[in-house]
């Protein structure tokens, strides 16, 4: 995903283009999200998509309807558990990449991926404040 941000404007992303089941998922997910996360304000994002979800500066991104993460390999991934919630951790540059994967009961897996900068020291919290929309949204 390609992430930038400046301190007045729109944060730019590359939205994902999922359809079906997995697009009406992610839309769901969307309306559950927290208006904040921790002390952190929405930003608008750019191009508008409601697959993806900003806040603070710099920004933490959450996008939904991602591919499988490059590296993820369900046999000897080490994942983290938050609040019930599996999260993959990739470290790349300044930013922390989180995925969940989330099965299905029928349909395809619903990927959704939050990238967090470096900035932010306590990333699990971003974490907890995610679960239980993830677990509603996406069961």
């Amino acid at each position: 995903m390609l992430l930038a941000g400046c301190s007045q404007g729109a944060v730019k992303v590359s939205p994902p283009a999922p359809t079906g089941s997995v697009a009406e998922q992610c839309a769901h997910l969307g309306n559950l999200l927290p208006q904040r996360i921790e002390s952190l304000r929405p930003r608008v994002i750019s191009p508008r998509s409601p697959l993806v979800h900003a806040w603070g500066n710099p920004a933490v991104v959450l996008t939904c309807g991602v591919v499988k993460p490059a590296g993820y390999s369900a046999a000897t991934a080490q994942l983290a558990d938050v609040n019930g919630v599996s999260w993959f951790e990739q470290q790349q540059g300044n930013q922390v990449v989180w995925t969940t994967l989330r099965p299905a009961e029928s349909g395809p897996t619903v990927n959704v991926q939050l990238v967090v900068p470096t900035h932010y020291q306590a990333q699990g919290a971003f974490l907890v404040d995610f679960a239980q929309p993830l677990k509603t949204a996406l069961p």
